[in-house]
């Protein structure tokens, strides 16, 4: 079996964009996009990473030994942790990556299944770049969620129709995808939703319906509005706005906003299962990575994506040892400071 660091040697090799940085903080690939890096700047990758840093933990010891149970209810699916990879695709672009999107799709999908966590897939402007990823549904539709683009409504439909035909367990949208202007210029274009829009997609859906890309309380409202089962506080990795906020930032007023009205999941800039924690100990329900599981995806396939998984799981659990959290409803408030 390989290790971690020789996955990692690994990806780098077969990646000719992504420079496999030892901290995956956004610095050498500022401006990098399409490629791996943040927009303009790339201030708003930078900040998702550095930010997460702001946020440390209290040592708690003294308790009576009992096992650490991280285990997570995903409408319905258990999973080990509250950890699911985030949908990136178009690899050979992204990443300049030797692997092919359909190995690196099932390398993603059967590792993250491996590990007992779920892979949220992504969706393209042309059919291919979508029926890839479905395919790979169809195969684990209990092990993977689609994540379709914010396309105009009746190309929306059309694609949910066949993503609801493999009996989904949830239906995602990255909402903030609009704001990628390639896209406009490919196809069918994607658009902004109001709630309205939201609404009838959540309706149309009838199967738990994710909102990704909601960074300001305003936002929150709507989705709760349109009846969103849940949201993913996200900046969409820093790549379609500069200067902006980091995820972390704004997760516990959005939380509390919530108020459990709805799930409440985050991305952006998470790198470990400490990262993982903080995010839970300010309110969010479960943390969503991107670029690391890629990174092992294309560097060690299955195997590789497994083994990232099994480090975030017992990382988060060491966590919740070395704080007196024996579950997940333990993790609160108190468990962390926040230094912004």
């Amino acid at each position: 079996m390989a290790t971690l660091e020789e996955i990692k040697i690994s990806a780098k090799n077969n990646m000719s964009i992504c420079k496999m940085c030892k901290s995956c903080n956004g610095e050498t690939c500022r401006g990098w996009t399409p490629g791996p890096g943040g927009k303009g700047t790339g201030s708003s990758f930078v900040r998702n990473v550095s930010m997460l840093k702001q946020v440390t933990l209290n040592m708690k010891v003294l308790y009576e030994d009992n096992d650490v149970d991280s285990s997570f209810d995903f409408f319905g699916s258990m999973l080990r942790a509250p950890i699911m990879a985030a949908p990136i695709a178009n690899v050979k672009i992204n990443y300049g990556s030797t692997v092919d999107e359909k190995t690196y799709l099932q390398a993603l999908g059967h590792g993250c299944k491996e590990a007992g966590l779920i892979a949220f897939l992504g969706d393209g402007a042309n059919r291919e770049a979508f029926e890839m990823p479905l395919n790979l549904h169809k195969e684990l539709p209990n092990d993977t969620v689609m994540t379709i683009k914010p396309w105009l409504l009746d190309h929306v439909f059309s694609k949910f129709e066949e993503v609801k035909a493999c009996g989904s367990k949830a239906i995602a949208m990255d909402v903030d995808a609009a704001g990628l202007t390639l896209l406009k210029q490919m196809g069918v274009p994607v658009a902004y939703k109001s709630a309205a829009d939201l609404r009838k997609i959540k309706e149309f859906a009838q199967v738990p319906f994710i909102v990704k890309g909601v960074m300001t309380i305003e936002d929150a409202q709507n989705a709760i509005e349109a009846g969103a089962d849940a949201i993913i506080v996200s900046n969409h990795g820093g790549r379609v706005l500069d200067d902006c906020v980091s995820t972390i930032e704004v997760l516990e007023s959005i939380c509390t906003f919530v108020s459990k009205r709805m799930k409440v999941y985050i991305d952006g800039g998470f790198r470990s299962g400490a990262d993982v924690f903080k995010a839970l100990a300010l309110g969010a329900d479960a943390v969503l990575i991107g670029r690391p599981f890629s990174h092992m995806a294309i560097g060690g396939q299955q195997e590789g994506v497994a083994l990232y998984a099994n480090q975030l799981i017992e990382q988060l659990k060491e966590c919740m040892r070395m704080t007196g959290c024996m579950t997940l409803d333990d993790i609160r408030r108190t468990c962390v400071n926040v230094h912004f």
